[in-house]
């Protein structure tokens, strides 16, 4: 079964969920089956994004094109969610470090209490759990081959910088690739800009897929 971040609340009263980075809604189509009187909304930055999602989740849910750290939807909810699309919790060895796409620290700061804004007084916020990024490459079907190579670019005290690239290839040609540039906020630095975003950390869910915090 697959775990639903939205069973941590329980379903006697009216979820309000919010999801941060809501893609082509393949989470949010779960919920919908799981508690469809939920209360929905769903952001993400990308139109093109948010036109699969709604041809998947039909009229059900409001999605709303809009910049997760700029956002102002004028209503809280119970819980959000961030399941990789903006923000996640990177697991390297023995640290929790808390990915994003190149965002400075001060403006993680600013995003993480825009989301905090939008919860209710003990609203929880969920951050998904991803494993190291590694350089590796696999044989997929009719001869193609996908690698992924990774190059650190930076580090600091508080930050460690990478570099992802994503090859897809067949007969030693490319076919396609693209190039990503990600940071990773380490746990120590982690936990204290969480702290000064309004969050206090819960636990691991059971799952193990989640890190959840507690606005305070």
């Amino acid at each position: 079964m697959t775990f639903l971040p939205f069973c941590l609340l329980p379903p006697a009263f009216c979820l309000f969920a919010l999801e941060l980075g809501v893609g082509t809604g393949l989470l949010t189509e779960k919920l919908k089956v799981f508690a469809p009187e939920a209360e929905f909304t769903g952001v993400d930055i990308t139109s093109s994004m948010l036109n699969i999602a709604r041809k998947r989740l039909g009229e059900w849910g409001n999605l709303v094109e809009a910049d997760v750290y700029e956002m102002n939807l004028q209503e809280t909810f119970d819980i959000a969610v961030s399941n990789g699309g903006v923000w996640e919790i990177n697991q390297r060895g023995d640290r929790s470090d808390l990915g994003n796409d190149m965002k400075d620290i001060d403006e993680d700061i600013k995003g993480l209490t825009n989301v905090a804004k939008h919860l209710r007084q003990d609203g929880l916020f969920l951050l998904s759990i991803q494993g190291e990024h590694k350089s590796y490459q696999q044989n997929l079907p009719t001869g193609i081959v996908y690698s992924q190579e990774i190059e650190k670019i930076g580090e600091n005290d508080e930050i460690e910088s990478i570099e992802k690239c994503y090859f897809f290839k067949k007969d030693g040609e490319i076919l396609a690739q693209q190039k990503l540039k990600l940071s990773y906020i380490k746990q120590w630095k982690k936990e204290e800009i969480m702290e000064q975003a309004g969050f206090s950390f819960v636990s691991v869910d059971e799952s193990q897929k989640f890190h959840v915090y507690r606005k305070k």
